[in-house]
């Protein structure tokens, strides 16, 4: 038996419906763990349905529940599909030893970020060969939202236009990052600031331990695809025209790598 065309296009909407709905469970448990209950309000779903789409998800290796504190976190099956995307990604080995050179010439902890919608998310990160305690929070790969910390500015500022002040007139400050730009008109000094110099500079970057240099990585075609960052400890007697250069030095060589020769893609 055949179905209508108006049961199938409703019953297409629903899983469509259910695949959002997992979707974002992933995306927000990407960020902290979280209890059933904590998600079904995130996602504006009623606990039942919450509870069916954590059991589908569990079933199939996405996500894992600790049993004695009922949290879920992200599964093994979901880092084997991020980590194929990273396999294949060709900064992500290629760029390895210019990190390390960038990284032992300041001592600092050198990320190559990505824009994933509204955030940064780093890709690739080296660490200084001494390990610097203030600096141990650039170890993870959380999403930060895009005006928070050198590395996610630059991604901001070399968006399309149109992206880029539809962001400005959207956000709201959030608890991360004490010395984020709260307010429009400074963060458009700043992303243009970003755009004429080629750089960003941040004093208290993602904590105030910390002080960030970023540049940007282009492609073949001279599109902004990725920032690249230099992440020293407030105070720790770096050169900060040293570390510019190093920053500077290491995207364009990121760049070129991608196959970039020169050539600035318009916004």
């Amino acid at each position: 038996m055949f179905e209508s065309g108006d049961t199938a296009r409703a019953s297409t909407s629903s899983s469509m419906q259910s695949m959002h709905r997992a979707m974002q469970m992933l995306e927000y448990l990407a960020e902290k763990p979280m209890r059933a209950t904590e998600l079904a309000e995130r996602t504006s779903t009623k606990w039942a349905t919450a509870h069916r789409t954590l059991a589908y998800l569990r079933e199939h290796g996405f996500v894992h529940r600790d049993e004695a504190t009922g949290l879920h976190y992200v599964g093994r099956r979901l880092f084997a599909l991020g980590s194929s995307y990273l396999s294949e990604h060709p900064l992500f080995h290629t760029g390895e030893p210019l990190m390390r050179n960038a990284s032992d010439r300041v001592a600092g902890f050198v990320q190559i970020a990505e824009r994933d919608a509204y955030a940064s998310i780093a890709i690739a990160s080296v660490e200084p060969r001494n390990p610097v305690p203030s600096l141990s929070y650039a170890n993870t790969y959380r999403p930060y939202p895009l005006h928070i910390g050198a590395r996610g500015l630059v991604l901001l500022a070399f968006a399309p236009a149109e992206f880029t002040d539809a962001y400005i007139d959207h956000y709201t400050s959030v608890e991360d990052g004490e010395n984020a730009i709260v307010d429009a008109a400074g963060l458009h000094a700043a992303l243009e600031g970003a755009r004429t110099s080629g750089v960003v500079t941040t004093d208290q970057d993602m904590t105030t331990a910390t002080t960030a240099t970023a540049a940007p990585v282009r492609n073949v075609e001279g599109v902004v695809v990725a920032s690249a960052s230099v992440v020293n400890g407030r105070g720790d007697g770096h050169d900060p025209v040293v570390v510019r250069d190093v920053a500077l030095g290491l995207a364009t060589s990121l760049s070129q790598l991608l196959g970039w020769r020169g050539k600035v893609a318009p916004r």
